[in-house]
């Protein structure tokens, strides 16, 4: 009888996942925001190979000699592909049931918060995905046209911006749950992954010469520099000035680094999440 009950409750919560995932997929699908940064992802994906296309195949290949170097160099932009869509799902995945009347509704259902929240969060996921992976189809015929391969470690950078889409997911959940407004919180998001830690990682690194190991936009890299054939981990380049020369630092992580600063955030900010989300109480 144990054994049953236990199963039973499985059964309950998967179901209530299940159903959570279900209708946020849905309402993801319906607004104007998924249409959006589908068609933004895929503008700027042509826009990069385009403007290299122009060039010709010959003087690509003479400047890049590879398709893995080439890849290094065409996928740079996709942190910043990621950090946008995954900042707009998530930026209001909590946040927006604490704004209205509406919160009542669900809040009151007969499901698991948490279980509504890994719904979400699995919807947001999957969302996510299948627009960064537009980029990646791009980044795919680039390669063909340009060096007619595709370097195999192209399924080991997937497999990382899956995991950097749930990490950038997880914190952006995190900071949801810290407001009441979605609008707010989508804002507040947005502004501190897409501005604010590209900055904090650039000061951290050109001026005062710290790898910044803590920061999940530092560890995304890896979805990238995984292409690279000449990895360097600390650069350092000297500009000269009119006074002493001023020395740039450069860092990249290293793979196995990258992946413990994704899995960090993944893990913390995500417990957080549910935590924030299970106890937060609607203000009327």
């Amino acid at each position: 009888m144990a054994n049953s009950s236990v199963h039973s409750r499985d059964i309950g919560r998967i179901s209530e996942i299940a159903v959570s995932f279900k209708y946020q997929l849905k309402s993801y699908l319906r607004t104007k925001r998924f249409l959006a940064l589908a068609i933004l992802v895929a503008l700027i994906s042509i826009a990069v190979f385009a403007v290299e296309a122009h060039f010709g195949i010959n003087a690509i290949n003479a400047e890049y000699n590879n398709a893995s170097n080439y890849l290094y160099s065409f996928m740079q932009n996709i942190t910043y592909v990621v950090v946008i869509v995954a900042a707009f799902f998530g930026g209001n995945a909590i946040s927006t049931d604490f704004a209205s009347n509406y919160s009542y509704y669900i809040l009151v259902q007969p499901a698991r918060r948490s279980s509504i929240l890994i719904g979400r969060y699995l919807a947001a996921l999957l969302a996510s995905f299948s627009i960064i992976m537009i980029y990646y189809l791009f980044a795919a015929i680039a390669s063909f046209y340009f060096f007619s391969t595709l370097p195999s470690v192209f399924a080991s950078s997937i497999g990382l911006v899956a995991l950097f889409v749930l990490s950038i997911l997880s914190f952006a959940f995190f900071l949801s749950s810290l407001f009441n407004n979605p609008q707010t919180s989508t804002v507040a998001v947005v502004i501190l992954l897409i501005v604010v830690l590209p900055i904090a990682s650039s000061v951290l690194q050109s001026f005062l010469s710290v790898e910044p190991w803590f920061l999940v936009n530092y560890g995304g890299q890896v979805v990238y520099t995984v292409f690279s054939t000449h990895f360097v981990h600390f650069s350092q380049i000297k500009v000269p000035t009119r006074g002493a020369d001023f020395t740039i630092t450069q860092y990249e992580p290293y793979t196995l680094e990258g992946i413990e600063i994704m899995l960090g955030y993944i893990v913390i900010f995500f417990i957080a999440s549910i935590f924030m989300y299970k106890y937060k109480e609607v203000k009327g």
